[in-house]
């Protein structure tokens, strides 16, 4: 290892990996050799073997200089991308795939959006043949960044980039909301915009990937928008209540019209979609009552104590009995020298 810098800014760069034993070595290759070439920045590349079930523990047993940790069965992508976070100390953060879809060679261009604007998150924007040309996947992006204009006021290129750069204490600002699975960008980036945090967009170019895809198209678009009204009803709540009351008193009234002039009198059904509308208006004022009570109390969340990380450390320059005991013990002890890789 080089001597540390004290003027070195520290990046820490995340790696979620999951049965891509075609892939990981070359995605590691690559970005050592970015790494390499980046002056000023002190890097620290962690892996986390997330239960892989085909050679990809072997492979990642055989890589130099990278700190590996493990789940003993499949967590999600979400629950790997937590556990190399609460591991994580440094004040940058580069998260990327390991399927070989994502230019990793771009992590200097998202550092550097990073300087000129004090931006607290930096997110490559996905394009290129990786990017899936059919017409429910189209159709689908298409409304998951309307909801999130309509919901945020912001246009957002590319809400789930598996690819970006953000400070760790974003993380540690919201670990509390953010899941298992792989809708943990998705809320990381809505989290972010309606805190008012600094998120920019690079454009990047996406490959096709190398392996089977995990993602389930129509299970996940129904949870991404699942996510985006919790997530609503989480940090703004009027700004979704409100259009949805207001929807059912344009449906009781135009009922009520059409009513009076078949009938010549209200219906019940009228009636109805006007109580409705007055439930979910009450019920958002109360959500919103409550957000603005209690939105001052989620201040820095404090990570738990490493020692509870469901991971294994396997890879250490030189264990010694302590390291190797506290490697038994299911934990992490980020305070052995001998970790830093």
């Amino acid at each position: 290892m080089l001597p540390e810098d004290a003027n070195e800014e520290t990046c820490a760069i995340i790696v979620p990996v999951y049965n891509e034993a075609r892939a990981i070595r070359d995605t590691l290759q690559r970005i050592r050799a970015t790494c390499a070439a980046i002056p000023g920045y002190r890097f620290e590349v962690i892996c986390i073997d997330d239960g892989s079930t085909d050679a990809t523990p072997e492979l990642l047993a055989q890589m130099p200089d990278i700190t590996l940790l493990t789940h003993e069965v499949n967590r999600g992508y979400g629950a790997a991308l937590r556990t190399g976070l609460d591991y994580a100390a440094q004040e940058w953060v580069f998260i990327v795939d390991a399927d070989g879809t994502y230019p990793v060679e771009d992590v200097n261009r998202l550092l550097a959006a990073t300087k000129p604007f004090d931006v607290d998150m930096v997110v490559g924007s996905r394009a290129g043949q990786g990017i899936s040309s059919g017409p429910f996947r189209r159709l689908a992006r298409w409304i998951l960044r309307k909801m999130v204009h309509g919901l945020t006021g912001t246009m957002v290129p590319d809400l789930n980039s598996g690819m970006r750069i953000f400070r760790r204490s974003l993380y540690s600002e919201f670990r509390h909301l953010l899941p298992m699975g792989f809708s943990f960008t998705t809320t990381l980036t809505v989290a972010s915009l309606y805190s008012g945090h600094k998120v920019r967009y690079m454009p990047v170019q996406y490959q096709r990937r190398i392996g089977h895809s995990n993602i389930r198209p129509v299970r996940d678009f129904l949870g991404f928008v699942m996510l985006i009204v919790r997530l609503a009803s989480y940090f703004d709540p009027l700004r979704f209540f409100l259009p949805v009351a207001f929807l059912f008193v344009a449906l009781g009234v135009l009922r009520g019209i059409r009513d009076v002039i078949v009938t010549n009198a209200l219906g019940g059904l009228s009636l109805i979609l006007f109580f409705i509308a007055l439930q979910i208006f009450v019920l958002g004022v109360i959500a919103d009552v409550i957000v603005r009570r209690f939105q001052v109390l989620p201040a820095r969340f404090e990570v738990r104590s490493r020692s509870d990380l469901p991971a294994t450390v396997m890879r250490r320059a030189e264990p010694d009995a302590d390291a190797i005991a506290a490697c038994d013990r299911g934990g992490v002890d980020r305070t052995n020298p001998e970790l830093k890789v």
